[in-house]
């Protein structure tokens, strides 16, 4: 493939991973490089929904990464690649982002505990637990267009457990009054729709409870609660236009992290790089990319597994497949996909207790969001 059928967002990332110091690399001279003209540049990096600061502060982060657990490169050669006038600074740097220094980082991620047994995904996917008998109905009545509002409360009513968590959930402040009756709760507050989906949420986390960490699935799950309120906000702003696969969308958006879990299990090989990894990396897409290296397998990627082991709608796994291979992509994803991307990058923030960054909010103001305020008071 030439440089010129290539999206400009790959040109530069081309570019920046043969330039010996990608950190002073400035738009000028990228922009020169590829023959284009400043705002000719701009204006293709804007149509891609970037910029040239988000492509280079992408790179560079993963490029640190990259280094640390695939090459023998010096700490100090590599904190002068990434920027940094002196080794010191870029270690003091690196651990308040990861809890760890970058050698530490390094052992984590090149040396084999030969003192564990580690399973495979593969081993790991078939050793959970059906899917409880409630869920299974819930989603054969969905599936089959079954699904009204006495049904579904006759179905939550049978679990104590549920209808406590459901009437829980519809309490919370951003879903309006608190209800009096299960009926109230899912009828006024949180729809048919959404019971169907945090049966299946609560379902994955109570099976996995024992083997990942829980203060992890705590974070996450609570995370994954606040997403139909979430999407609600992105389609009342008209950044997402509500069509017919609404449902869909969904279930891909309240369940597109639940790889998570699956990548830090305690039989995983290195489950405590995932750890650190998930506490340093603020962005969702380069996390998928550094997994992808590391343990040969991307977060959208895991999602697909587990809920491909319980039998999920086919057309979900096929969504999550996509945003699975976003960054290897040669072509241009469809807005759309972008911005269900971006919602649940937020999601991943909230749940990793990153920061509303510069860079989120530049990638945010890209993708058409004008009340940055209104996204960042959801998650408050």
């Amino acid at each position: 493939m030439n440089m010129e059928s290539l999206l400009v967002t790959k040109q530069v990332y081309e570019l920046l991973s043969k330039t010996p110091l990608p950190a002073t690399l400035t738009i000028e001279q990228c922009a020169q490089a590829l023959a284009m003209s400043m705002t000719s540049f701009r204006r293709k990096l804007a149509n891609e929904d970037t910029s040239y600061k988000l492509i280079q502060g992408k790179y560079l982060n993963e490029l640190c990464l990259s280094e640390l657990t695939s090459n023998e490169i010096k700490v100090d050669v590599l904190a002068c690649k990434l920027g940094y006038s002196e080794r010191a600074t870029f270690e003091r740097a690196f651990k308040q982002k990861f809890g760890i220094t970058p050698s530490q980082y390094r052992d984590l991620a090149t040396l084999t505990d030969t003192t564990k047994q580690t399973l495979s995904l593969k081993q790991i996917i078939e050793a959970l637990p059906p899917m409880p008998q409630s869920c299974k109905e819930l989603i054969r009545l969905r599936d089959s267009s079954q699904l009204d509002l006495p049904k579904v409360v006759a179905i939550v009513e049978q679990d104590p457990i549920f209808s406590g968590r459901i009437l829980g959930q519809a309490s919370r402040a951003i879903y309006g009054k608190t209800p009096d009756t299960l009926t109230e709760a899912i009828s006024r507050n949180l729809g048919v729709d959404n019971v169907v989906n945090f049966a299946s949420l609560y379902a994955v986390c109570d099976a996995l409870e024992s083997v990942v960490d829980a203060q992890l699935i705590a974070r996450y799950q609570q995370a994954f609660l606040l997403a139909p309120k979430f999407l609600n906000w992105f389609y009342q702003q008209g950044v997402l236009i509500k069509k017919t696969d609404h449902q869909l969308i969904e279930q891909v958006v309240v369940f597109g992290l639940i790889g998570v879990f699956l990548l830090n299990h305690r039989d995983i090989e290195r489950p405590e790089l995932i750890l650190h990894a998930l506490r340093g990396i603020d962005e969702l897409s380069s996390l998928n990319r550094h997994m992808a290296e590391t343990h040969g397998i991307n977060v959208y990627a895991g999602s697909t597994l587990l809920l491909s082991q319980w039998h999920f709608d086919a057309l979900v796994l096929k969504v999550l497949n996509l945003l699975s291979k976003q960054n290897t992509s040669a072509k241009k994803l469809p807005h759309r996909v972008k911005t269900i991307h971006f919602i649940i990058d937020c999601l991943y923030r909230c749940a990793a207790l990153h920061p509303f960054d510069e860079a989120f909010l530049q990638q945010a103001t890209l993708i058409g969001i004008k009340d940055i305020e209104g996204v960042k008071k959801i998650f408050k």
